[in-house]
């Protein structure tokens, strides 16, 4: 290998490794708890998308399900989807919300439901805070 190889290999490495990754822009936490049912877990905000990752808890006698709302900078709605209902222990779920904006969502909500859609626990949190409340 000639010096000139091997410096545009360590160039080329140097340049694979610094190159940008799917990691979250930034990162909060939320629990959502009523009684033995709960919703918890992280809000990952990327440039033009939100992922809501968590462990939604129902019971027999209460389902649950999760629901999460993109905002951009001045309280438009960006997106919002839910879960199907969980009856019976805890499920990992994913909500993935599109954030089509420049910069992506400033703002999340992550909600609580009964199995019927009505809300029962709430929390907001804006891009660069760590819990939602």
């Amino acid at each position: 290998m000639t010096v000139f190889t091997a410096a545009l290999t360590a160039v080329a490495g140097l340049t694979l490794a610094g190159a940008p990754g799917a990691a979250a822009d930034d990162r909060a936490s939320f629990n959502l708890t009523v009684g033995a049912t709960y919703f918890k877990g992280t809000i990952e905000f990327y440039n033009r998308s939100v992922t809501v990752n968590g462990v939604l808890r129902g019971l027999s006698t209460g389902c649950r399900r999760g629901a999460a709302w993109a905002f951009d900078s001045s309280g438009s709605t960006l997106d919002n989807r839910s879960t199907t209902a969980v009856c019976n222990g805890a499920v990992s779920k994913t909500i993935p919300l599109t954030a089509d904006v420049p910069g992506g969502a400033a703002e999340v909500e992550v909600d609580l439901l009964e199995g019927n859609g009505y809300r029962i626990a709430s929390c907001h949190v804006q891009r660069g805070f760590e819990y939602c409340e």
